[in-house]
């Protein structure tokens, strides 16, 4: 049986519309050194759908943005170049994001929100740790749970067994995923990146985050995600027997951390009020 679902599932992966022409091209103007806001601003403006999420996003308190931008030169100006690449990139699944998912017992709006914890702290312990890319880190830990969505019936139909391995034997979601469906949201995930033809070093950071010493270009990314999933535990507002926010030791060897560290890391982020009803 659970062949015939992973098969089902890698299947519904394929169907997936690809990554709109327009985010394509915009993506590829913003790659070119003389690319103006005025341009950009332009490109952008003509579709509705990304027009509001870039001013959603510039307007956003939970990213740290207290400013009200009204127009598109404004939101970028405000936002800034990489984080508006952030946005681009990411906006074929926002939508996706903010539905419910019956199987992993989500309302409206919790894998969303959860995402963009996840997303937000990846950028932050990316600038603390010297990583050279927080955005790259913000749209991996945003997306890290993208699989979910295509996983989500077949979690429903097992949602019984999957909740007494999780619970009776102290599995990781995960890992009962692989062994009850025969594949895992993180493998899901990583396999509607490559889809999308999003950089290896994404595909690996979504398809390992909770395995980094298997990402084949980047360990270190796929660690920080997986570190920033543990620290989203604290800001998690709803519940839900099948969020898992353990760390897998093998982060901490290759962030080069102690268990003191982690833990004043945490501290740390708490006090500097990212979130600000955190």
């Amino acid at each position: 049986m659970s062949s015939l679902q992973v098969d089902h599932i890698i299947r519904s992966v394929a169907r997936l519309k690809p990554m709109p022409s327009n985010v394509s091209l915009i993506l590829r103007e913003m790659s070119r050194q003389d690319i103006t806001i005025d341009t950009l601003a332009g490109m952008i403006g003509l579709d509705q759908v990304l027009t509001a999420l870039v001013l959603q996003m510039s307007n956003s308190v939970s990213l740290g943005y207290s400013r009200t931008c009204s127009t598109l030169g404004e939101a970028i100006m405000h936002i800034g170049l990489q984080r508006l690449w952030s946005i681009i990139i990411t906006s074929s699944a926002t939508g996706m994001m903010k539905h419910s998912l019956s199987g992993y017992r989500l309302g409206a709006g919790e894998l969303w929100r959860h995402s963009l914890v996840v997303g937000v702290t990846s950028a932050w312990l990316a600038r603390t740790l010297h990583y050279p890319d927080p955005e790259q880190a913000y749209v991996s830990g945003l997306l890290h749970d993208i699989g979910k969505l295509l996983l989500d019936q077949s979690v429903l139909s097992n949602y019984s067994t999957i909740v007494d391995y999780v619970e009776k034997y102290q599995m990781q979601l995960w890992q009962v995923e692989e062994k009850l469906i025969g594949i895992d949201h993180a493998r899901v995930g990583g396999l509607i990146a490559e889809h999308w033809n999003f950089p290896v070093v994404l595909v690996d950071a979504i398809r390992f985050h909770h395995a980094p010493s298997l990402a084949r270009v980047n360990q270190h990314l796929a660690a920080i995600v997986n570190l920033a999933n543990f620290f989203a535990e604290d800001y998690q507002q709803g519940k839900s027997a099948l969020l898992s926010f353990q760390f897998h030791p093998e982060s901490l060897n290759i962030l080069k951390l102690t268990p003191a560290q982690v833990q004043t890391l945490k501290s740390k982020m708490k006090a500097s009020g990212i979130f600000p009803n955190g």
